[in-house]
Order: structure tokens, then C-alpha cells, then sequence
């Protein structure tokens, strides 16, 4: 499987894909007037303190006070009180009317380690299975870690040099101790230190020996992007790419198409079946259907064979969309436990490819499955788009019969205040040809109006007007 990552940096936004043999996996967007805040590390003033909910909210001089959970500080620290000051770095960015979620906690994510200044523990990646290098690592973190303080190996570290780990160490040492200078020096609602940008957070996290190649198609953060991977993995800088061409990098991979289908609530499976999603605030619903597909022996191999397939794509529109929350799956229903177990397999397994935290509940006999993803950042579908100004976010309009109908209606109620002997009744186009010769004598006949039908393209289909 080839995996490539393209950075398209243009003057509003910066876009990032990652891509698999052509397929977009995941994609990233940064517009400039709506910089990501998750990581940021400011100076908060405590303005209120709720202890039946074991919470607190602070200033950080943003639009909306940052809520903080108790239990996320440190033992000596859970007696604040209004007023006081506190270090907090941001978790969850703000969503819809709430604020930002902040811990304590600070935590200063490298390639290959993340430093916990004020947790003691030392901790190494489940994902290192092997026991003799989690002992390896656990030495050089024992020996390079400071008192009161805490390291995580992270998944990366496996099989790198001794020398890797401690300059990362070093460097983010470094980092802390200008981050406590800093915090003395500014007064409450004040960022200490900005997480870096999406750019370098994509290389962070997903720029590694599996990727065959990173191109960007700006000279300067190519420029930036080789500096850092220089210092982190040199092994790295051969697959770092600059793009040249005069044809958008994205539209050389065919991405700008696969980025408009993903605001379809329908999309096709191979097998000629279905999936339909349906995001809402609260939770996600998504619904299989054969479709056309009437590939198996019988009804049940059929939707065993359909559920397959979409089991597969609903993981990838999951993570695709960065749908988080609750997500309910009706699959099409199978009699067979073992169908139903290899269809819970296919999405166990596509979860571990899933940066983001998924718990699986067991499917039911009736084909439903409960499934919790963690919300790491807005959804992309809200990035992109806006409720639509015709239906307001319904996803319904009127039918051309029920206005043609209400049309009449008022037609009949208005013709009784209206002197005027002629009515001009302007509609969309699509609803005009309901409105036959004989249906429009009918209605001058009771109204004893003279009526016309004016059609006009600037009217929306649920809009009408009658006028003398």
C-alpha cells in the first residue's frame, strides 16, 4: 500500500491529505482567520468554581471561559479558589456555544517522548509489544527523567538509538523551563506558549517510515518542514518532497473530487449496496442497505457479504469526517453469530488504525452497534460546510405538489382582500407547471380574478408571491 501526505498551502487555508493508493484517508484543514488552540498553554484566572461538579472555569482572554475539570489537578492543587492562577493547556477546542476543556496537566508532546512536567510516571507505549525493548527504553527514560516529573514513550521510540532520545529530551526540557520563565513574566488570560501549527503537528504524528513520501507545494515550508525533520528523524529527509508543477497538487491526485463527496449523506458500496449518514448534534446515525445487491447464495449471505463491505467504509467515513461522539450502526440484519462476529472483527480492526480512542459495543441480533469515538477536533463536514439557508438544516423542502397546494390556498384567502381585478402569482419555476390552463380558470372562476402565472428563478421553491 503506498501512503503518501500532501500539504497544499494557499493564502487562506492550509490543507493537508493523507492518502492511500489514491484514496483520501484523512484530511486536515487550517484557515487562517480559525487557527487550531488545542495544545496552547496560557495563564488562566479562576472565575468560578462549581465543587458539586467538580469543576472550574477560567479566563484565558478568549471568547468563552475554558471549563476544567478538578480531578485533572494535581492533589495539592484542588482547594483553588476564585481568583487564583493557574497554568492550563487546552484539550478540546471550543465546540458550538462551549468553551474550550483545559487540564493542568501540561504535557509537551515530541516524536519520540512526551514530557509531563509536574507527573511523576514513567510510562511506554501498549503498541511496543516486544518485552526486551520496553525494557530498554524504560532504562533510558529512568536515567534521563528529572524528579517530580514524567516521561511516555511514545509508539515512534521503538527501535531508535539511545542518542534520539535523549536530544529530544534535552529539547523539551529546554522548552519547559521557557515556558515557567515566561509564566512569571505575563499577567492572567495570556497564552505562554502556542502549540505548533498543523504543518508540523501532521509530520509529529504521521510522518514516518510507513509514508513513501511528504510533498508541499510552498517553498518556505519546505524549508521549515526539512529543519525539523532534520532534527528529529535525518532518516526522514529523502521523502520530503517540494512540488513544482504548475497544476494544484490536489487536483494531480483527483482529491478535490473525493473532498465534495464527503458531504453526501449516501455513499455506494462496491457490491452495488449503500450507507447513509446521518450526523446530528447529539450522536451519528448510520444505516446499511443491500441496495441493488443480490450477490449471495441467499438473504442472509447477502447481507452478511453487504454489512462486510460497509463495516470497512463506515470506519473510513468515520475517520475521514472525524465524526466523534456517539455512533449508532444498523447493519442489515444477519441470523447467524458468526456472520455477525466477523462483521464486529472487520470494525475492531479498522479501529486500530484510528489515532483517536473507539470503544465497540457487541452487535445485537436485531444488526445494531454502539460505538463511541473520541472527539479530537471539529468535525471536517462543519469545517467545510453550513446548514443549508433553504431548508435551515432540516434536509427537507416542501414538494412541488404541497406548494402548488398552500399556493392555491392563499390565493383563495387573498383574493377577497385584493380590489384589483388581475393577480400576478410569481412562484418557481418548478411549481408553475402545476398550475394548468383548466386548474387557473378554475381558481379565476371562484376568485372572479383574472389570473397569471409568473414563473421566477430568484424565488426558492418553498417562496411565492401575489401581487395586483
Amino acid at each position: 500500500m503506498k501512503k503518501e501526505i500532501l500539504v497544499d498551502v494557499a493564502e487562506d487555508e492550509v490543507r493537508i491529505a493523507l492518502v492511500e493508493d489514491g484514496h483520501l484517508v484523512e484530511l486536515f484543514i487550517e484557515r487562517a482567520e480559525e487557527k487550531n488552540i488545542a495544545g496552547n498553554i496560557y495563564q488562566g484566572r479562576v472565575v468560578n468554581v462549581l465543587k458539586g461538579l467538580r469543576s472550574a472555569f477560567l479566563d484565558l482572554g478568549l471568547e468563552r471561559n475554558a471549563f476544567l475539570p478538578l480531578v485533572d489537578l494535581p492533589a495539592e492543587q484542588r482547594e483553588i479558589r476564585k481568583g487564583d492562577r493557574l497554568l492550563v493547556q487546552i484539550v478540546k477546542e471550543p465546540m458550538g456555544n462551549k468553551g474550550a476543556k483545559v487540564t493542568a496537566r501540561i504535557s509537551l508532546p515530541g516524536r519520540y517522548l512526551v514530557f509531563m512536567p509536574n507527573v511523576e510516571h514513567i510510562g511506554i507505549s501498549r503498541k511496543i509489544l516486544d518485552n526486551k525493548e520496553r525494557r530498554r527504553l524504560g532504562e533510558i527514560i529512568n536515567e534521563i527523567t528529572p524528579p517530580g516529573a514524567g516521561f511516555v514513550v511514545r509508539t515512534e521510540a521503538s527501535g531508535h538509538h539511545r542518542k534520539d532520545l535523549i536530544r529530544e529530551c534535552k529539547y523539551l526540557l529546554n522548552l519547559w523551563r521557557m515556558i515557567e520563565k515566561k509564566k512569571e513574566a505575563i499577567g492572567d488570560g495570556y497564552l505562554v506558549r502556542k502549540a505548533f501549527g498543523l504543518i508540523f503537528y501532521v509530520v509529529r504524528e504521521l510522518f514516518t517510515e510507513e509514508v513513501d513520501s511528504l510533498t508541499i507545494n510552498s517553498r518556505a515550508e519546505y524549508k521549515q518542514v526539512r529543519s525539523y525533520v532534520r532534527m528529529t528523524d535525518p532518516n526522514l529527509l529523502r521523502k520530503v518532497r517540494l512540488y513544482k508543477k504548475k497544476l494544484p497538487l490536489f487536483e494531480v491526485y483527483d482529491l478535490e473530487s473525493q473532498i465534495s463527496k464527503m458531504k453526501d449523506q449516501k455513499i455506494l458500496l462496491p457490491c452495488g449496496g449503500s450507507i447513509i449518514i446521518e450526523q446530528g448534534e447529539a450522536l451519528t446515525a448510520i444505516d446499511v442497505n443491500t441496495g441493488k445487491f443480490a450477490g449471495g447464495e441467499s438473504l442472509e449471505e447477502t447481507a452478511f457479504l453487504t454489512n462486510c463491505q460497509a463495516a470497512e467504509e463506515i470506519m473510513r467515513q468515520v475517520h475521514l469526517r472525524n465524526i466523534g461522539g456517539l455512533v449508532i450502526i444498523d447493519f442489515i440484519e444477519m441470523k447467524q453469530k458468526k456472520h455477525r462476529e466477523q462483521v464486529m472483527d472487520i470494525l475492531r480492526q479498522q479501529a486500530l488504525r484510528d489515532k483517536a480512542k473507539i470503544d465497540l459495543l457487541p452487535i445485537t441480533k436485531l444488526g445494531l452497534v454502539e460505538m463511541s469515538r473520541q472527539r479530537r477536533r471539529e468535525s471536517i463536514i462543519n469545517t467545510l460546510c453550513r446548514p443549508c439557508p433553504y431548508c435551515e438544516g432540516s434536509g427537507l423542502v416542501f414538494s412541488e405538489k404541497t406548494m402548488f397546494i398552500k399556493i392555491k390556498k392563499e390565493i383563495l384567502r387573498i383574493a377577497t382582500q385584493i380590489e384589483n381585478k388581475d393577480l400576478n402569482i410569481f412562484m418557481n419555476p418548478r411549481i408553475a407547471p402545476l398550475f394548468e390552463e383548466k386548474s387557473v380558470e378554475h381558481i379565476s372562476k371562484i376568485t372572479g380574478k383574472r389570473i397569471k402565472i409568473r414563473p421566477d428563478y430568484k424565488l426558492h421553491i418553498e417562496e411565492f408571491n401575489i401581487t395586483p
